[in-house]
């Protein structure tokens, strides 16, 4: 079932109680950055409730894309991906997913070393050469983590059609993907305060998803 304007507001509540802290002093980002606020997604891509509902959001749109698999950059991208895989599949679709890593395993075979896929129906590789894919992530600041990720799916000849992410701080990363000719889309946004914010589009949807549920009662 297509997630719905309640299912937003339940996600943008716990995003807001048990994923961004303020701070007196700024703290350092991964992207190296600092910033009054902090947002963690862990605690809601790991809840099997919150992450079922962030891949019912964010399935829509990867299909839409054209994505073929679906992954990103460890960790952060794992439960995400496997929820927007499992929606799909949900929904009927077929969407494996991928991983790749900051930095390749010290053991196992060198062709397995940076990117790990789930098997494919046919035995072919899930991440060659034209495979469309669509990359997710928790959050983007400057987006370094999810552009690692596009490159090294580029890199392997993959067609990156897609780069979302459940939260884009103020910082405003999604720029750097859009000024590459990539589609970027995000579910929320937080503005410099830390203040969380729903992207107008996905407003838009889940109230359509809204009325259609109720015509069905």
């Amino acid at each position: 079932m297509p997630a719905t304007a309640d299912d937003v507001n339940a996600l943008k509540a716990a995003i807001e109680r048990h994923c961004i802290t303020r701070h007196a002093q700024p703290v350092r980002l991964n992207s190296g950055g600092y910033s009054n606020y902090y947002c963690d997604l862990k605690g809601v891509t790991l809840h099997p409730r919150y992450a079922k509902i962030i891949g019912e959001l964010m399935a829509p749109a990867v299909l839409g894309s054209g994505a073929e698999a679906v992954g990103g950059l460890a960790a952060g991208c794992i439960p995400i991906a496997d929820a927007v895989g499992c929606a799909a599949l949900d929904a009927g679709h077929l969407l494996p997913t991928f991983f790749g890593r900051a930095e390749a395993k010290d053991h196992g075979p060198e062709a397995l070393a940076s990117m790990r896929a789930a098997a494919t129906e046919d035995g072919s590789p899930l991440i060659r050469e034209g495979r469309r894919v669509a990359i997710v992530e928790d959050a983007v600041t400057q987006g370094g983590a999810a552009m690692q990720a596009t490159k090294a799916a580029q890199a392997a000849g993959c067609n990156v059609v897609l780069v979302m992410t459940v939260v884009e701080r103020h910082e405003g990363g999604g720029a750097r993907f859009r000024e590459l000719g990539i589609d970027f889309k995000r579910l929320f946004y937080t503005r410099e305060d830390g203040s969380l914010h729903v992207d107008e589009e996905l407003t838009e949807r889940a109230a359509k998803s809204s009325s259609l549920s109720e015509k069905d009662r």
